[in-house]
């Protein structure tokens, strides 16, 4: 019976016994049968993860656009800047605007599509610029499609040349379609060349100044477009008594439907 105790006493008392502070995290390892193994504790390894940092920031992205906008700008006013010139002057006089036809006609409409696409370029960017104020109120935080904003001018103002030729060859008006969408080409010179400037110093401005900015650079387009329609106008001046109906509906269709696709598709965005 006295055995008994001392080996009762002996089990819970075993001086060679380890045992660890409360509180602390510990692992050990499954307990074999040899009684001379010693248990280590194993220690936890804290893994930390790499964070991986996105190769293009939006200031080097903004870098990198300012740097094509000024070779391009600077390709258009040493080659292209008396074709410029002209543009802007015929947006502006009738007399000039039919004289640069003839030109266009004779010598060839490549130096007027390289300022075109020049304009295309600028009204991507700009739009690109311009998303996260219109997009302000609803989803500050929402981060642009930088591709989706850029091809958008080229696809609907490309659409909207193929819709015109297209009505030149179904109706006996090739000639003023032909007249109307270089008017398009003459406007789009002139802006490209107003919205470049725009998008140069934008980037490098505060927060204030870009929205002042931007809402200054889309009330000047809204003035020049709505002058290009009034040139439009005199184009197509005659067809307006004689067939009213069917200019309503070019109206409708070639005018104001994509102004209003682009519209939607911004606000889809949103």
């Amino acid at each position: 019976m006295f055995s008994q105790g001392i080996n009762s006493f002996a089990q819970e008392q075993n001086p060679f016994e380890l045992t660890y502070r409360k509180g602390q995290k510990e692992t050990v390892k499954s307990i074999s049968e040899n009684p001379f193994e010693k248990l280590n504790p194993i220690e936890e390894k804290v893994v930390e993860k790499a964070i991986q940092k996105p190769l293009l920031t939006e200031k080097t992205s903004n870098f990198f656009l300012l740097i094509g906008l000024l070779l391009l700008q600077a390709i258009v006013l040493t080659f292209l800047r008396s074709f410029a010139f002209k543009a802007v002057g015929a947006l502006g006089t009738e007399n000039l605007y039919n004289f640069l036809y003839r030109e266009m006609s004779g010598r060839g409409f490549f130096p007027y599509l390289l300022l075109y696409l020049f304009f295309f370029i600028n009204m991507g960017i700009l739009l690109y610029f311009s998303y996260p104020f219109i997009s302000y109120n609803t989803k500050p935080d929402l981060k642009p499609d930088f591709y989706l904003l850029f091809l958008l001018p080229f696809v609907i103002m490309g659409v909207k040349h193929l819709l015109l030729t297209f009505i030149g060859f179904i109706f006996p008006i090739r000639k003023e379609m032909d007249r109307y969408q270089f008017l398009m080409v003459v406007t789009g010179i002139s802006l490209g060349l107003i919205i470049s400037p725009i998008n140069i110093f934008f980037p490098y401005l505060n927060e204030d100044w870009k929205g002042l900015l931007i809402y200054a650079a889309f009330i000047i387009l809204g003035l020049v477009i709505l002058y290009h329609y009034l040139r439009g106008l005199t184009i197509g001046v005659r067809f307006i008594g004689s067939h009213p109906i069917h200019f309503l509906l070019y109206i409708c269709t070639v005018e104001i439907a994509p102004v209003l696709i682009m519209v939607k598709l911004i606000i889809n965005s949103l």
